[in-house]
């Protein structure tokens, strides 16, 4: 039978997608097109509610083009009623789909998160320069406008550590050079007193030209794991925090776990390491309470701390949350807030680059012809002509070799 599964949504998505292709591959079943294929799968997501519409939007469009079964899994199945295609998965049923490749209708257990596990590791890694290395699935944090705990479950589950580093060393051998660290909330990791820090130190010791990024973290847990960045040179020198906002008030009402002052330490403390140590940042416009003066402080936050990278979103109300009885806030006012992080977005990244005129590693990631782009230890990036490397080579690009890439 051939197969196509197509996701939407986190790294760690893509990590369980790619666990579902190795289990069709290994039962005899061939990856294809959609226009080829017997069986398509969605792999959904549900964080917001756009998220969501386009989640089901792209399986009307396999239905619509199609004659292939098909097969809508993921966090959307979770969130709501789904319509009727072939077969609906929840999240803890998609691992095991060779159970249900042949049923149709829904099967969906929403409490599977307790007794699901994450004892495994994807064999076959894609053939890329970058690999995602899930460790951990759940949380339980009760953000107020989060839907995540519903659809991935309260209890933690984290992936032991000689899986985690068995892992990791598959992902060497076969050219991965850059091993990024995912989960649903890494920060919770928890392998037997093992935590995110130590797990993240002893990757670093595995042989190899290669380098580490973590995935998205909370302030108050990135200060915890410091100690790893000053203390191991294949961790990349940049953080992505889960922000949300910059107004005390406003994250106390989102229910996060630190505050402002949080980030700016966490700040200080990185440049401590290394004074261009890059930080990007999630940040949602918008929330029901946030007022003007919320939303500049959280401008005035992001330039204190000189990000160099904003993914600004309008807020979603999602289901079954308690910000979503809250009062919306006028839809085009949220537009509004995040047109301006987006502009100040591009600000900032031109700033961070004016300030590191100096020879950055650069890991090709795209060639073609004698044009190369790929990312730096800080995550921006950069494209340069050079004939002689190639995919997956760390280049160092000095001043004025390559041309600065704001996309």
């Amino acid at each position: 039978m051939k197969y196509h599964v197509y996701t939407l949504g986190c790294k760690f998505n893509l990590y369980e997608s790619a666990r579902i292709s190795e289990i069709l591959d290994r039962a005899g079943h061939q990856k294809s097109d959609p226009q080829d294929s017997d069986l398509i799968i969605i792999n959904s997501c549900a964080v917001t509610s756009e998220a969501k519409r386009q989640s089901l939007q792209m399986a009307r469009h396999f239905k619509r083009i199609s004659q292939a079964k098909i097969i809508f899994t993921g966090c959307a199945v979770h969130d709501d009623k789904i319509e009727d295609f072939d077969l609906v998965l929840g999240n803890g049923e998609k691992m095991r789909i060779l159970d249900f490749i042949n049923k149709n209708g829904k099967i969906c257990d929403n409490a599977y998160f307790l007794h699901d596990d994450i004892n495994y590791a994807v064999e076959k890694i894609p053939e890329r320069t970058r690999g995602f290395l899930s460790i951990e699935n759940g949380c339980n944090w009760g953000c107020t406008y989060c839907a995540i705990p519903h659809f991935r479950g309260t209890k933690i589950r984290s992936k032991p550590i000689d899986t985690v580093i068995e892992e990791a060393q598959k992902m060497v051998r076969s050219g991965i050079k850059e091993i990024v660290i995912s989960g649903i909330n890494i920060a919770l990791y928890d392998d037997n007193g093992l935590d995110l820090g130590k797990a993240l130190d002893l990757i670093s010791k595995i042989d190899g030209d290669f380098r580490i990024r973590i995935g998205s973290i909370d302030p108050i847990n990135a200060i915890k794991i410091a100690w790893v960045f000053s203390e191991n040179q294949k961790m990349c020198h940049h953080i992505h925090l889960s922000l949300q906002s910059g107004s005390d008030k406003v994250l106390k009402d989102m229910g996060r776990p630190y505050r402002s002052d949080d980030v700016i330490r966490l700040a200080e403390k990185m440049r401590e390491i290394d004074r261009f140590f890059a930080f990007s940042t999630d940040v949602i416009c918008g929330f029901p309470t946030e007022d003007e003066n919320d939303f500049l402080e959280t401008v005035e936050l992001l330039k204190e701390i000189e990000v160099m990278r904003i993914h600004a979103f309008p807020f979603s109300p999602r289901r079954g949350t308690k910000a979503a009885s809250l009062k919306s806030i006028d839809g085009k006012e949220k537009k509004r807030r995040v047109n301006i992080l987006r502009s100040l977005s591009n600000e900032l990244e031109y700033d961070s680059r004016k300030k590191m005129k100096f020879k950055q590693r650069i890991l090709v990631e795209e060639k073609s012809g004698d044009l190369c782009s790929g990312f730096s230890d800080y995550y921006l990036k950069y494209t340069f002509k050079d004939p002689e490397s190639k995919v997956g080579d760390f280049v160092e690009i000095k001043e004025g070799d390559a041309f600065e890439d704001i996309s």
